[in-house]
């Protein structure tokens, strides 16, 4: 009866080990798909590719909490923008999302806000001399910060892997304005990505 008492004892440690690690989740990911630029009432499309971790904290079964940070990269005409002789955009961006997630089965449905800082801004690069928008050459095209909504569904296929679909929801508009005579249109980024992700 001791040993056995004694053995429960021991154990419990490793037991208590095993619960806070399944209450929290770290997550690796990438992520590729579609950017829609939309500005002046027009839809611009290009490339949006992203690399991040994941923090995610489990309540319950069925709710969690997931933070973390990402790195994306957004630009429309992704090998070359002279190719297409035009000032196509180019965008380096820290995110921080912030989703609540409900968990069935092998499925995960998030939905939150994600902060996004610009952290390689692109500038103006306009050739046509007669056009009043070459006195923005080489300022920033967008604002330092802009924050969005995130819809996103997963599908578990083992313990560790994941694959899912997510989207950007463009809230703010990202269009940096200056004092000039000039009209600025507003401008909203948004994506719709593939994911695959390992969960640690």
């Amino acid at each position: 009866m001791n040993r056995y008492f004694l053995s429960i004892i021991l154990l419990m440690p490793a037991v208590c080990a095993f619960a806070q690690e399944r209450k929290w989740e770290h997550n690796v990911y990438v992520a590729g798909g579609l950017l829609i630029d939309r500005e002046w009432g027009k839809n611009e499309t290009g490339v949006s590719m992203k690399l991040g971790y994941g923090l995610n904290y489990n309540f319950t079964e069925q709710w969690s909490i997931m933070s973390g940070l990402a790195i994306r990269r957004d630009a429309e005409h992704f090998f070359s923008s002279e190719l297409y002789g035009e000032d196509s955009d180019d965008f380096l961006f820290l995110d921080i999302p912030v989703l609540m997630q409900f968990h069935a089965s092998r499925w995960t449905f998030g939905l939150g806000p994600v902060f996004s800082f610009c952290i390689v801004n692109d500038s103006y690069h306009k050739d046509r001399v007669d056009s009043p928008y070459t006195e923005l050459n080489g300022n920033d095209k967008i604002k330092n910060f802009y924050f969005s909504l995130q819809p996103c569904v997963r599908y578990h296929i083992s313990r560790h892997f994941w694959l899912g679909v997510e989207g950007n929801i463009g809230l703010m508009n990202v269009n940096k304005t200056y004092d000039l005579p000039i009209p600025f249109g507003k401008k909203y980024l948004h994506n719709v990505m593939a994911v695959v992700g390992i969960r640690l």
